[in-house]
């Protein structure tokens, strides 16, 4: 052997324990971190030649995440999505279009069929919620106009109420949805944004939120930007029976009692805008709790943050016969009039610590400076969590804990996708028998790639007006999982608890809750990743951009919204359809 060849092989010696000691250092560095991402890789495409409304170009996700079916349904342009699961054991997703409502029938979930379509053009379908009453079946959903390019701007010469109303459909036939009845609120003539229904002493309540608009007059008591509360009077209520009602008989099934508004007192002024809320009674089983037994509104109102209002005392057919016939009469006189349709329900807590992103001692917002967009403080979804949770066994609180999830819509930034806050709810102050519930903040999430990223005009790496919202969170779902020592995903103590999130251009997002809480990194980066359960960015097909002067957005993925149901997450896209997902530690909750 010559010296040449010596001194090729301690050459190749030493690259070969180089490259031994650079691959070791890498596991060690994925050991650390969430392999899942680390593996899979930054999903937030933003490059040059980048389409995104190719498909093919948005092939990304998790390898826990499974698509089990895609759906392109009969129109792009899709909202929210309901899911639910009949009498006789079959399942439907129901699905707000832009000008229509489908019905989709998953039972199964590999070969889903569109067995139903509820047409209602010229108007914007954003939302709808499934209930179930006296052996029939409804769709509520709500027309807004939003896109006065693309519909009859003349709001008060319309044909139709129900093209800016709450409309009412029976879908027991789901391949004849029928038209019920529909609501016009006079007091919020654009229309709805969004709606949800519970059910409060075995009767279904209607909660409308209506964004704000120029000519409301906060100086008489409209509720500007407020929620419609409003009683359905279904086949079967206990109202059909009231005496003394005008027009609460058949063909009048929304009945208006009243309205909830934020405390403008207790606001730094800003961007004051209802935009979603949820309902819920109180989970706890604490009956010295004065919440027990309580339901509330817990309402998204961008830079007032968080708010909690109290509706159990609402006027009722059964409970308060009397208080309700007198709302519902001079409500329904009036048309919603607010100064004939007065009940109010009383605002009982408020959120807005928003975080403090550059350290000058104040929540970030358009008032206290560094609004970035509404990064942090434009809060547009909020739903508390469906049960009491024990997080003793993560060192959090001996006491069951409520939570609330808050999250943002972000239309335009310098840095960052967008927050998500995971608050407790639980405390509360009493005084003169009024309690205030005392929220706190437990921790935010963003997604782990957040800091690396930016979108829309005021994004100096990529500037583009066109891509407001690109990567912005939008609406979540909440879901409590009981489990046992053997099927348990997360820190133990009989539960499991995680959020799915629809993130418009950035897919679907699945964190935990327990990890969330009581994490084993310090740096706040490092948590949101360990959090991280999985992503997957659904791309059956091109985005087709909406028939609209306002809404031009063709990208693939678009995420509105997402929904856990039985194991399974269905996510629709906007501009392609509908996605049935498979998590692989949700398998064991599929029915």
């Amino acid at each position: 052997m010559n010296g040449k060849e010596i001194a090729l092989g301690i050459f190749l010696l030493l690259f070969l324990a180089s490259m031994t000691t650079l691959l070791l250092d890498d596991e060690e560095i994925v050991e650390e971190g969430n392999t899942l991402l680390n593996s899979s890789g930054d999903p937030l495409f933003q490059y040059e030649g980048h389409d995104h409304s190719n498909a093919s170009q948005h092939i990304a996700g998790t390898d826990n995440m499974e698509l089990l079916d895609y759906n392109s349904l009969s129109t792009p342009g899709n909202a929210e999505v309901q899911v639910a699961t009949t009498p006789d054991n079959k399942t439907y997703a129901y699905l707000a279009g832009w000008n229509d409502m489908h019905i989709v029938d998953v039972t199964d979930p590999e070969n889903t069929e569109v067995v139903g379509v509820f047409k209602d053009p010229n108007t914007q379908v954003l939302d709808v919620k499934y209930l179930e009453y006296n052996g029939r079946e409804y769709i509520i959903q709500q027309n807004q106009l939003v896109d006065p390019g693309n519909s009859d701007p003349n709001v008060g010469e319309w044909s139709e109420p129900s093209q800016v109303s709450v409309v009412v459909i029976d879908v027991t036939d789901k391949t004849n949805p029928t038209w019920i009845d529909s609501w016009y609120d006079v007091d919020h003539p654009s229309g709805p944004h969004n709606l949800y229904t519970h059910m409060i002493n075995g009767e279904w309540y209607l909660f409308v939120a209506n964004p704000d608009y120029n000519q409301c007059n906060d100086a008489i008591g409209e509720a500007c930007g407020g929620v419609t509360i409003a009683h359905l009077n279904l086949d079967g209520s206990a109202a059909r029976n009231l005496q003394g009602v005008p027009a609460a008989g058949l063909g009048h099934t929304v009945v208006k009692v009243g309205e909830y508004e934020v405390a403008w007192e207790t606001t730094r002024g800003g961007w004051i805008y209802i935009h979603d809320m949820t309902v819920q009674t109180w989970p706890g089983e604490d009956q010295n709790d004065p919440r027990y037994g309580h339901t509330f509104i817990y309402g998204s109102y961008w830079e007032a943050g968080l708010r909690i209002g109290d509706v159990t005392d609402v006027p009722h057919p059964v409970t308060s016969p009397e208080a309700y016939a007198v709302h519902a009469t001079v409500c329904k006189a009036g048309q919603g009039n607010p100064l004939m349709c007065r009940w109010r329900a009383p605002e009982v807590g408020l959120w807005m610590d928003f975080l403090d992103m550059d350290d000058d001692g104040q929540p970030d917002s358009g008032t206290t400076g560094n609004e970035n967009g509404g990064r942090v403080s434009y809060i547009h979804y909020a739903e508390p969590f469906p049960e009491m949770v024990d997080l003793s066994h993560v060192g959090y609180s001996d006491e069951p804990v409520h939570l609330v999830t808050a999250a943002v819509e972000v239309l335009s930034t310098n840095v960052g996708t967008g927050i998500i806050y995971l608050i407790d709810t639980t405390e509360y102050t009493l005084e003169d028998g009024q309690f205030k519930f005392k929220p706190k903040l437990i921790r935010d999430w963003e997604i782990p790639y957040a800091e690396d990223h930016c979108y829309g005009e005021d994004c100096e790496a990529h500037p583009n007006g066109d891509e407001w919202l690109l990567f912005s969170p939008h609406n979540l779902d909440s879901t409590y999982f009981e489990t046992t020592d053997e099927n348990d995903q997360s820190h133990g103590g009989g539960w499991d608890g995680r959020l799915y999130i629809s993130h418009y251009h950035a897919g679907l997002w699945i964190i935990d809750i327990e990890t969330l809480v009581a994490p084993e990194s310090e740096d706040r980066i490092a948590i949101h990743e360990e959090a991280t359960v999985a992503y997957y960015l659904p791309h059956g097909e091109d985005g087709t951009p909406l028939d609209s002067s306002f809404y031009d957005f063709g990208w693939v993925p678009f995420l509105w919204a997402v929904e856990h149901h039985d194991g399974i997450t269905y996510a629709s896209c906007i501009s392609t359809g509908l996605y049935l997902v498979q998590l692989d530690i949700d398998i064991p909750y599929r029915l």
